[in-house]
This record gives structure tokens, sequence and C-alpha cells, in this order.
């Protein structure tokens, strides 16, 4: 049955893309944050995990909405990925990803 089934690939969305849903699904973000959070989702997307953070129109809860008035550093985005990612491995590949790009 799978042979009769059509397949369409869809990419994610631009950088660009990424920033203005999280600026219309996070009200009162500033352009900074919005542009911060778009940054740290795609450069997870280029680890190897076993499922890749979701488009922000789907990572935009709660805990976006109480960070809008932060920045987010390695600290916080590590304390976060939980809500981004599934997987307890991809959780600590990315967390070690995070750490040394702080410079940790």
């Amino acid at each position: 049955m799978k042979r009769r089934c059509l397949y369409l690939h869809l990419d994610y969305p631009s950088l660009e893309r990424e920033r203005a849903i999280v600026l219309t699904k996070v009200p009162g973000v500033s352009d900074e944050l919005a542009d911060q959070v778009a940054r740290i989702v795609r450069s997870l997307r280029s680890l190897e995990l076993k499922k890749h953070p979701p488009s922000p129109r789907r990572s935009t809860g709660p805990d976006a909405r109480a960070a809008r008035d932060r920045e987010v550093d390695s600290q916080t985005a590590c304390a976060t990925l939980h809500i981004l990612l599934k997987h307890r491995s991809d959780i600590e590949v990315a967390a070690k990803e995070l750490a040394a790009a702080a410079g940790h």
C-alpha cells in the first residue's frame, strides 16, 4: 500500500520566515530575541539528531512566552532543550554543542 502514496518533502522555512513566525506567535518578543531563537533552532537542525526540532510555530509554547523579556544565553538554551527535542540522547548532543559554542 505504501507504494501508492505520494510523498512531498517540505523543507524548513528560511531564517527570516522562522523569525517572523516567532514574532507572530509570541506577542511582545523583541526582534533580537526572535532572531536568537530562530538561529539556535537552525543550528540544532545541523546536528546529527534522531529527530530535529520543529518549526517555531510548534515550539513557541508557554516557556517561550515566559522567556520573551530575556536574552537567550547558552545556559537558558540548554535548560530549555527539552521543549525542542524529544529524545534524551538528542538533548545531550545539543547541550554539548551549545556548551562548546559558548566556550565552556
